[in-house]
């Protein structure tokens, strides 16, 4: 039950929520599905570096987060839950029990959004760290929504979420979301604390320690003082709760009270639900994701690439052998091919890769039907100025294939064996060429264009 519903609480979010505006797969957005992973009672930005002394915590995202975790640790350990493998922030929400037992979540769902496109977003800063909710809350927060399934959000904490029939079964389910403030001082990271392992007396008031942080005007522009304005994290943590709709004992954990030397555990009501983020993108996914994604107002999903190589050279040659070294577009028609060359993308050992795919912008110019691209390995040894290609660099090693039909949309094709072996290979430079065989023409996006090819690991 856990493991098939990704798709169905990605539409549900998209309705009902009564504070911030959202659409189902809205432009400008990225996101990252990162299952569950460990449960401590941990917390770095509240109680740094003091093992046992937080509330239980359920964790998401870099396996290895505890007590001691920062920007270094998080980044030195690359094993991750989230299907975004630049991806190994930390993500935790406290502790859910009801009079049944504690609940395990089944995943997190992060968005990264820019409903409010009025100024153009910064990359998040490595190693932000950022609190949500109210820990001592006692009412509905407008930052904190609730869903159960089949119904729609709301501020105010169900006692009961029915059990539901659709096509993925017959089970009940609790959803709570929580959105974190999206404008920074561009000054401090994280939170002030004496010595940098006390706890500060404000620690239980969260917005005191987020004095870095703000939330959005209305008019999506940021408040003065806090001029940096960055994605707004959306933390959206999914509980199964099977046959069982009762949520009228439900509790989140809260940080244990000392009692004759012992800590004690205590429990609040839903309305103390909040989360807790630290930021360990890969510097250059990041800023892949906010320059392709969030501020060229296009929906990337998880599609944020571990290494990201721009064409440094692109040309076209078309069938009578005049080659074209210039311009926004490349065509590839029946006679006509296509070369591109990559630099090998460097330091591929530091994160665990699977897959290259070619990154092209492109379409079929002449009909609406559907049409494969044969793609090949090419030699290296040519520029598009003074030393322009000719048709013999291009091979005859098959290396893949786009599918491509008449929408002008971003598409990529795998050319996995091919780059792994250019690696290996130690080669500085990876060149590939298109051929098309179909009686139809295609056009894509060159470098000088709106969007240029490259080489996309993942």
């Amino acid at each position: 039950m856990r493991n098939n519903k990704f798709a169905v609480f990605a539409c549900l979010i998209c309705f009902g929520l009564q504070s911030y505006a959202t659409s189902c797969l809205a432009g400008g957005q990225f996101a990252v599905n990162c299952t569950y992973s460990h449960t401590k009672p941990d917390d770095s930005i509240v109680w740094p570096n003091q093992p046992g002394q937080a509330m239980v915590h359920d964790f998401f995202g870099n396996t290895g987060t505890d007590a001691y975790s920062d920007y270094q640790t998080l980044s030195g350990n690359k094993l991750t839950t989230c299907d975004s493998k630049a991806d190994v922030s930390a993500y935790w929400v406290p502790q859910l029990k009801r009079a049944s037992g504690v609940i395990v979540p089944d995943f997190a769902k992060i968005y990264y959004k820019n409903d409010q496109p009025v100024v153009p977003l910064s990359p998040i800063p490595a190693g932000l760290q950022l609190l949500a909710g109210d820990h001592n809350g006692t009412g509905p927060k407008p930052q904190i929504n609730y869903l159960c399934r089949g119904g729609g959000y709301t501020t105010t904490a169900p006692t009961n979420c029915p059990v539901v029939t659709d096509d993925s079964g017959t089970y009940a389910q609790l959803d709570i979301s929580v959105h974190f403030p999206d404008c920074w001082n561009g000054k401090k990271i994280k939170p002030d604390t004496s010595g940098g392992d006390a706890h500060p007396a404000a620690a239980m008031r969260y917005s005191s320690m987020m004095d870095y942080m703000a939330y959005r005007n209305a008019d999506g522009t940021c408040p003065s003082g806090f001029p940096v304005k960055i994605p707004e994290l959306q933390l959206n943590v999914q509980y199964s709760l099977g046959q069982d709709p009762d949520l009228s004992t439900a509790q989140l954990s809260m940080d244990p009270m000392l009692v004759d030397g012992v800590l004690v555990p205590q429990w609040g009501s839903l309305y103390t639900a909040h989360g807790d983020f630290i930021d360990a993108w890969k510097i250059e996914s990041m800023q892949y994701a906010i320059d392709k994604c969030s501020n060229a107002d296009v929906a990337c999903s998880n599609n944020i690439p571990l290494y990201y190589s721009p064409a440094t050279a692109d040309v076209w040659i078309n069938g009578a052998g005049a080659t074209t070294t210039t311009g926004p577009s490349l065509q590839v028609g029946p006679g006509d091919l296509i070369l591109m060359k990559f630099p090998t993308p460097p330091h591929t050992g530091d994160y665990p890769w699977d897959v290259a795919d070619l990154q092209t912008l492109g379409q079929n110019v002449t009909d609406a039907n559907a049409v494969m691209l044969d793609l090949y390995g090419a030699s290296t040894n040519w520029d598009d100025g003074s030393t322009p290609p000719t048709t013999a660099n291009c091979t005859t090693q098959h290396i893949g294939g786009i599918y491509l039909d008449s929408t002008n949309q971003t598409r990529l094709n795998d050319v996995t064996s091919y780059v792994k072996n250019a690696i290996a290979a130690g080669e500085p430079t990876i060149a590939i060429c298109m051929r098309n065989n179909t009686g139809t023409t295609a056009v894509f996006s060159s470098r000088d264009g709106a969007f240029s090819p490259a080489l996309f690991l993942r």
